[in-house]
């Protein structure tokens, strides 16, 4: 059996975890633009439509980029 090289074929591990964190920092952008340029509106149905946006965009986010890789779990 061969042994793997270090650090080759653990890139889309990486790749993973860097869109998962894009995708929830650009979820956290899109609520506080929304709080913000909506704030003292009466358009509170447009703020909410995209506060959901960016909590739509946060979730899959942070599902992804739930452990970085390389970290191990405990066995507890």
């Amino acid at each position: 059996m061969r042994r793997r090289a270090p650090g080759r074929g653990r890139t889309w591990p990486w790749v993973r975890y860097g869109l998962g964190r894009l995708l929830q920092v650009t979820g956290l952008v899109v609520t506080l633009v929304a709080a913000t340029a909506f704030f003292g509106t009466p358009s509170t149905v447009a703020m909410l439509r995209m506060m959901l946006a960016g909590v739509l965009i946060f979730v899959p986010g942070w599902l992804l980029a739930r452990s970085p890789p390389g970290r191990r779990k405990a066995d507890s």
